[in-house]
């Protein structure tokens, strides 16, 4: 069974982690569309600014992983992801964590559950455990964070195709990976409740 009996908690069975030596990694997806995100600023009374857009809806589709270390790991690209691209990155994170086993913490999303996530499971019996959190919870992954920090940087920018985008939300993935402390900072949100000892 690839859930564990602790899908209503927000913080995985630390205990376990511990005593398997396991890597705790939280998982989740978001999107930056072209479409600017609009914010509230200061401008010169009646001057209001306009940001001119022909966008559309194209957008990057994004996926993080972060550790309670402050390590981060984000992958993207310019569809939806599917159930092989979620299998592609947990193959990456086992990569990355070759000699040790992983407790994933994700939401319950259906491509989560999907075939093909079981199939990539059932080939490494116990090298990944899966932890679901609560249902309709976002708050309780500090991934969102991750997301809010991104979409904060790019809020109030026109960007002109989905290259300029990439390029933006890269820089911001950039600053975040050399500050663990601040994505450390992230599992203290008391609604994470990720407990260390």
């Amino acid at each position: 069974m690839p859930y564990s009996s602790g899908e209503t908690s927000a913080c995985p069975n630390l205990k376990k982690a511990q005593d398997e030596q396991r890597v705790i990694l939280y998982v989740d997806e978001s999107a930056c569309y072209l479409l600017p995100f609009l914010a509230h600023t200061w401008a010169p009374r009646g001057q209001t600014p306009l940001l001119i857009e022909q966008a559309g809806r194209a957008h990057l589709s994004l996926i993080a992983a972060i550790a309670p270390n402050g390590r981060l790991y984000v992958a993207g690209q310019d569809q939806a992801f599917t159930s092989e691209d979620i299998v592609w990155f947990l193959s990456k994170l086992c990569s990355r964590y070759r000699k040790r086993n992983m407790i994933i913490v994700w939401d319950g999303a259906a491509i989560h559950r999907s075939e093909a996530v079981k199939a990539f499971l059932k080939e490494r019996p116990s090298r990944v455990h899966l932890e679901r959190l609560p249902a309709y919870s976002p708050e309780l992954n500090p991934v969102e964070l991750v997301w809010s920090q991104v979409k904060r940087s790019l809020k109030n920018q026109v960007f002109a195709n989905l290259e300029t985008l990439k390029k933006a939300v890269l820089d911001q993935v950039k600053i975040l990976e050399k500050d663990p402390k601040l994505v450390e900072a992230f599992f203290h949100k008391k609604e994470i409740g990720f407990i260390t000892s």
